[in-house]
């Protein structure tokens, strides 16, 4: 697929040219490398900002500055957005230090977009808008209407069916209520609850409500696994699907995102596939079959996105191996998956390991329990990258070994360890007796995903202000980790190539027309950083380690890192559609 089908005009050549008279400014960058957000290559500029606004982009040798900052031989960039991000739980009722976002804006994040996986903080729209500009935030907003929020809305705690034509023109209407409060597209999650039991149709019919004004739809798919998140293989047989599913059906990553494109064609509107991974040996290699139906989808007039972070790990927290309905009363109901408000009830106290024992005891349940533990360690990536990130005192020395090792160590099957942890050290606070993160992707699909030039740059991360044992590094890391890694030491990507998937493809895909690029008449969300120092140490075992080599962030003008120091500036706006476009 050709570059050029997205790119956007370079600098002007109006911007580059020595001005006529001498130019004032709030603040000047001088001498750096600049990179516009189009992927073209570093041009040497100085960049002028007033107002918050970027007012002069080129040779400015005499100009002067209210502050000016020698940046040579460092790269200046759009400030990065995040396409995916769950910080709007601290934007929204989080206190002056949650809303600084000290994590994300060191990693040179400057906006995020809302609405992931189809909630709000609040409904209707206007009132969650008011929670994040009421006490500050240090990143601006993209506000989203959420489907899953507006499906709860409308058809209350009677969630677990199809909705009715009358429910979904409901719907609709609050969609159009959300999209005139200033949203910039619909958010959707038919992998949990309450958008599981949506049918294709009802996001459709949503999707063309807010294609009316030129907004996106985005999803955390409906699957992206052999078996959607809140099934296991004994599961299966006790689950009854909706009507509206296919004889044999399965819902693998496949499905997912044919769903997506499907809504995209017959709704008339842009579509990402969220955070996109290919989750699991057995689904390894699936991003080539993605990446052929998006090819084709966009062959055929459908505009086809995604998002990614870019790690081989998955999950915002640690994991465990052994499913926890094993871990519940034998004869517990599970014919509502994981995700069955059942689970969310059950207290796991002191009975638990009891519990466990008595489905060993039962030959049919322990037949059970094993195929399901043996299908999660599949689906995690293996016995062999289960790194062990928790253990109970007095057994720190299991942290950073595989259940693998431990299990050859001990001369037993992986599940059989897994059980004997949780038999030996579980705890209602930790049943499982240890903590995981699973290495779940494969380096060729995360790569493949990487490389597309419809592929931009999420965290699915949120606001942290102390990273715990099994933390995902995405929420420290992410964008100083794809340029040390995929850019610098595998040269997976360009660096241009990396800036553009942060910040002009994003802006893109939104539909934002004043962020995203380096050029006169830009908000002024900026980044500085040092190429050859940029270095993400937020790791699986050290997953708050501080990054190097980003030394300026500016949000619409104002810094909120500064000579690689947070200033805890909150500049950040709530950018509204009708307001930034004018309609």
């Amino acid at each position: 697929m050709s570059l050029a089908r997205f790119v956007v005009p370079a600098l002007a050549m109006a911007s580059l040219a020595l001005p006529a008279h001498a130019q004032s400014f709030d603040l000047l960058l001088r001498g750096g490398l600049v990179l516009d957000g189009t992927g073209n290559p570093a041009v040497r500029a100085d960049v002028g900002v007033t107002n918050g606004v970027i007012t002069a982009v080129g040779v400015l040798t005499d100009a002067t500055a209210a502050r000016v900052i020698d940046v040579t031989g460092h790269h200046v960039t759009p400030g990065f957005i995040d396409m995916h991000s769950h910080a709007d739980r601290a934007f929204f009722d989080g206190d002056v230090e949650q809303r600084r976002a000290p994590n994300l804006v060191a990693q040179g994040i400057t906006t995020v977009v809302f609405g992931p996986d189809g909630r709000n903080r609040a409904w209707p729209l206007e009132d969650e808008i008011a929670g994040f500009r009421d006490g500050g935030t240090a990143l601006n907003v993209v506000p989203m209407v959420g489907h899953g929020r507006v499906r709860q809305e409308v058809m209350g705690r009677d969630i677990e069916r199809e909705a009715t034509e009358f429910e979904i023109a409901t719907m609709a209407e609050e969609v159009r209520r959300g999209m005139e409060a200033g949203a910039w597209g619909l958010g959707a999650g038919p992998e949990y609850r309450p958008g599981r039991f949506s049918t294709t149709e009802e996001i459709i019919e949503l999707a063309h409500v807010v294609a009316e004004y030129d907004g996106f739809y985005y999803s955390h798919q409906r699957s992206q696994s052999p078996l959607p998140l809140w099934l296991v293989p004994s599961m299966v047989e006790h689950y009854t699907p909706p009507s509206t599913w296919p004889p044999g059906w399965r819902l693998t990553a496949t499905d997912g995102m044919h769903e997506t494109i499907r809504i995209g064609r017959e709704a008339g509107i842009r579509v990402v596939g969220s955070h996109i991974k290919a989750k699991g040996p057995r689904t390894w290699g699936q991003s080539a079959i993605d990446v052929n139906a998006i090819q084709r989808a966009w062959a055929e007039g459908v505009e086809v996105y995604l998002d990614q972070y870019p790690y081989e790990t998955f999950g915002g927290g640690s994991v465990e191996v052994v499913p926890r309905h094993y871990f519940a009363p034998v004869g517990t109901d599970r014919s509502g998956g994981f995700d069955d408000p059942v689970w969310n009830s059950f207290a796991f106290d002191d009975g638990m390991l009891d519990n466990l024992r008595a489905h060993l005891a039962d030959p049919e349940l322990r037949a059970e329990l094993i195929i399901d533990t043996e299908y999660i360690l599949d689906l995690q990536g293996g016995a062999d990258r289960h790194v062990i990130v928790l253990a109970p005192d007095g057994h720190e020395d299991l942290v950073g070994r595989t259940l693998q090792e431990v299990a050859d160590e001990n001369g037993v099957s992986a599940v059989q360890q897994a059980i004997d942890f949780a038999l030996e050290l579980g705890s209602p606070a930790l049943r499982s007796g240890v903590r995981y993160r699973g290495l779940a992707g494969s380096a060729e699909d995360v790569e493949r995903y990487m490389r597309q030039d419809f592929t931009a740059t999420s965290t699915d991360g949120g606001v942290v202000l102390n990273a715990g044992p099994g933390r995902h590094p995405r929420y420290y890391g992410t964008y100083p980790h794809k340029i040390a890694t995929y850019v610098r030491e595998k040269g997976t990507i360009t660096l241009p190539f990396f800036v553009r998937s942060s910040t002009g493809l994003p802006a893109q895909i939104i539909g934002l027309p004043d962020r995203g690029y380096v050029r006169v008449g830009q908000k002024a969300d900026l980044v500085v950083f040092d190429y050859d120092r940029v270095e993400a140490n937020a790791t699986i075992l050290d997953p708050g380690g501080e990054n190097e080599g980003i030394a300026y962030v500016f949000v619409n003008g104002e810094a909120v890192v500064d000579g690689e120091r947070l200033t805890g500036a909150l500049p950040g706006e709530v950018l509204l559609r009708h307001e930034v476009r004018g309609r």
